[in-house]
């Protein structure tokens, strides 16, 4: 009889414990659910990246050589019209020299 109860006690304890790990794991799984929704709502949100990106970067690095190559033809302009600049003063100063030594002589 001593064997009996002892036998049920175990029983009934191991049948609590499973019954604790079963409430548990239902408390676990509760929460899916929502975080399922959570994740969907966050999925359907967030854009994708847009089909053009490879486009607008390759356009991006263009617009930048094109601006580099601007910059150094414009200098390179600018350069060449200080040149003619300084010869046109040069001629300037030489017909005025060439129109004083006309006058003196």
């Amino acid at each position: 009889m001593v064997l009996t109860r002892s036998r049920k006690s175990k029983e009934v304890d191991e049948l609590e414990l499973r019954r604790r790990e079963l409430e548990q794991k239902i408390a676990e799984l509760e929460g899916v659910p929502e975080q399922l929704e959570l994740e969907m709502r966050e999925s359907n949100e967030t854009l994708p990246p847009p089909d053009d990106l490879a486009e607008r970067e390759r356009q991006r690095h263009f617009e930048e050589q094109a601006a580099r190559g601007q910059i150094r033809n414009e200098r390179r302009t600018q350069g060449r019209s200080l040149l003619l600049m300084f010869l046109l003063l040069a001629a300037t100063a030489a017909v005025i020299s060439w129109i004083v030594r006309l006058a003196g002589a």
